[in-house]
């Protein structure tokens, strides 16, 4: 019983984000989820970035996991300086990929997010972050 009140509850706040979450273009949207990263608010940048596709409700292990990771960069690498685009890539004129560097004290970290518009408005629907330059 308890299992299944938990479940609920992370449902009800999940869905209850969906009103805080972030709006605008992929690029509008970064830009909000990484300035609310840098006052030190990681978890709920995360909820209100990933609150808008309906598909990440039945997922909650994989959001949990990445924001227990996302607030151990602070840890590993010091306070957080700012950001700057790499690209913003149209793929197709329904998906767009943003990549920008974070930057840290002492080192900077790699974010990749895909945006997908099905009909009118913008929505995460992949992102992830590296601490390698590969990438780029």
């Amino acid at each position: 019983m308890k299992k299944i009140f938990i479940l609920f509850l992370v449902f009800g706040l999940f869905m209850c984000s969906k009103c805080f979450s972030y709006e605008g273009t992929p690029r509008e949207q970064t830009d909000k989820f990484f300035n609310d990263i840098m006052t030190g608010s990681v978890s709920e940048s995360i909820d209100k970035l990933y609150s808008s596709n309906p598909t990440m409700a039945d997922k909650p292990k994989e959001l949990f996991d990445m924001k227990e990771q996302a607030a151990l960069l602070t840890r590993f690498y010091g306070k957080p300086l700012g950001y700057e685009y790499v690209s913003v890539e149209n793929k197709t004129d329904s998906v767009v990929k943003v990549t920008a560097v974070f930057k840290y004290e002492f080192h900077p970290v790699i974010w990749e997010f895909y945006f997908y518009k099905p009909l009118k408005k913008w929505m995460i629907s992949h992102g992830y972050f590296n601490d390698q330059f590969g990438g780029l």
